[in-house]
């Protein structure tokens, strides 16, 4: 068969969710397919390490690489572009290279793995370009937040107390786990460097409390006992004389001040020296278009900007919510050769309960669906066009409520005195059905803290940069 005649299969987005599908699909369809993938810039980002990129423990060089050769050498074609028009029904993708030129690409087998656009403009004076306030979101985030916390560290070595806050910059925003690690390395630094009582950190989150890091927390059975993340987190809280304002949500930001709304209490502000606070993610801004060239975005995703698939989206109490609603193929419900993995998907609802401020303000922590997670939907959508391009309808399942999730939260890069909290839970949305105590399976959860946790967290760093390159043996290494 011509190369031309062979089935065309497009990836949009070179993230955990885009690349993994990328790599998966050069084992399964090698010979069968086309594959294209179109990412802008031509790196990949190890995202895990941008908190050590942010505190200047590691250079930026360290957690990027090419995209380009790696598509070579598996046979692909890259397109440094970004999407911006999906046609469904005539099958193609307008997309914008960075030089401005626009060109359509033609495709039979569509995974949107976009991730996510960082909408600093929810909270007004959020962020480092526009706003007041630090990201380690991007390469190019995490090295400004890393220049202006020297400058930090700068004023405290002259003998100026600071306040850092560290945390999350909307009622609504996600990755918990990221502004946390961010927040124990700064710690870990300033005890490093002498400085630690000349800083007030604070712990600014939309959690309901601390550990819940938007997967409504976590629970594991050890020596008999169920112990939590709550309880873990709150001790690490204490032990480091961290303030925590929880349950909150930045509402506005000004230089040097933040306003905030908080559960049970009437809106305040809180002035602060260096603040990274972790955005809200939205869908990256995509048009769908139908035959006719009518705009479908209102059908093809929810307001979020978030792409539809196999979920159950239907309007629910926190309480009605069950494992099923959440997608297992990853597909749309409205073209079976279309896919939304990663970031890209639109959740069928927060796994931790939201609560509204006396202001009204609606705080939730909104589930997190990165890393591992977006890692295994990738690989499930590209056994899933392996199976469509094989002329089986796709086999492959991934629930939330069905797949496991591991996390170490670095608190310290050192592998001679550094540590993580290590977090292991099966599965990531609880499924009450199968686990009427706990909703997970606690003896396969686990909790611990350690400086085997930081062994484990710079050993994944190097594993996954040597996989995620396709370099030999990378199949050996799961998601």
């Amino acid at each position: 068969m011509s190369a031309s005649a062979l089935p065309r299969v497009l990836i949009l987005g070179a993230g955990f969710a885009g690349h993994t599908a990328a790599l998966h699909l050069s084992h399964l369809v090698k010979g069968k397919a086309a594959v294209t993938v179109v990412a802008p810039g031509n790196r990949f980002t190890w995202f895990p390490s941008l908190i050590w990129v942010g505190t200047g423990t590691m250079s930026e060089e360290a957690v990027q690489f090419e995209l380009a050769p790696v598509y070579e050498k598996l046979g692909f074609e890259y397109v440094n572009a970004r999407a911006q028009t999906i046609a469904p029904d005539d099958r193609w993708v307008e997309v914008q290279a960075a030089d401005g030129q626009q060109r359509r690409i033609a495709y039979d087998y569509l995974i949107n793995a976009t991730g996510p656009y960082l909408n600093f403009e929810g909270t007004p004076g959020l962020g480092p370009a526009a706003g007041h306030t630090q990201s380690v979101c991007s390469v190019d985030h995490a090295v400004a937040a890393r220049a202006a916390y020297i400058e930090s560290v700068a004023r405290m070595r002259k003998g100026q107390r600071q306040r850092l806050v560290i945390g999350v910059g909307h009622p609504a925003a996600t990755c918990e786990g990221a502004a946390f690690e961010y927040l124990m390395n700064v710690d870990a630094d300033l005890r490093n460097r002498g400085l630690r009582d000349q800083a007030d950190l604070i712990w600014l989150s939309n959690e309901p409390e601390p550990g819940d890091f938007g997967v409504d927390g976590v629970e594991a059975r050890k020596h008999g006992a169920v112990v939590t993340g709550a309880a873990l987190v709150r001790g690490l809280f204490d032990e480091s004389h961290v303030r925590t304002l929880m349950a909150a949500g930045v509402t506005n930001v000004e230089s040097g001040r933040l306003t905030y709304d908080q559960i049970g209490v009437d809106p305040a502000t809180l002035d602060f020296d260096f603040a990274m606070l972790i955005p809200q993610f939205r869908g990256v801004p995509l048009k769908y278009i139908d035959k006719q060239g009518a705009d479908i975005t209102g059908a093809m995703t929810l307001p979020s900007g978030f792409m539809r698939v196999d979920a159950d989206y239907a309007s629910k109490t926190y309480d009605e919510y069950r494992a099923a609603d959440w997608p297992a193929t990853y597909r749309s419900p409205l073209y079976s050769n279309v896919y939304a993995v990663g970031i890209a998907f639109a959740p069928p609802h927060p796994l931790s309960k939201g609560k509204k401020s006396n202001a009204g303000t609606a705080i939730v922590a909104t589930a997190p669906r990165t890393g591992m997670a977006s890692g295994i939907m990738g690989r499930t959508a590209a056994y899933n066009v392996a199976d469509q391009i094989g002329g089986r309808e796709p086999t492959h399942h991934a629930r939330m409520s069905e797949m496991p999730a591991a996390c170490i939260a670095s608190m310290g890069q050192s592998l001679w005195n550094g540590s993580a909290a290590s977090i292991v839970m099966v599965p990531v949305a609880r499924d009450f059905e199968r686990y009427p105590t706990y909703g997970r399976d606690l003896n396969l959860c686990d909790l611990d803290v350690g400086l085997a946790g930081a062994w484990t967290k710079r050993l994944l760093h190097e594993t996954f940069m040597w996989k995620l390159q396709a370099k030999p043996g990378w199949r050996m290494i799961p998601e």
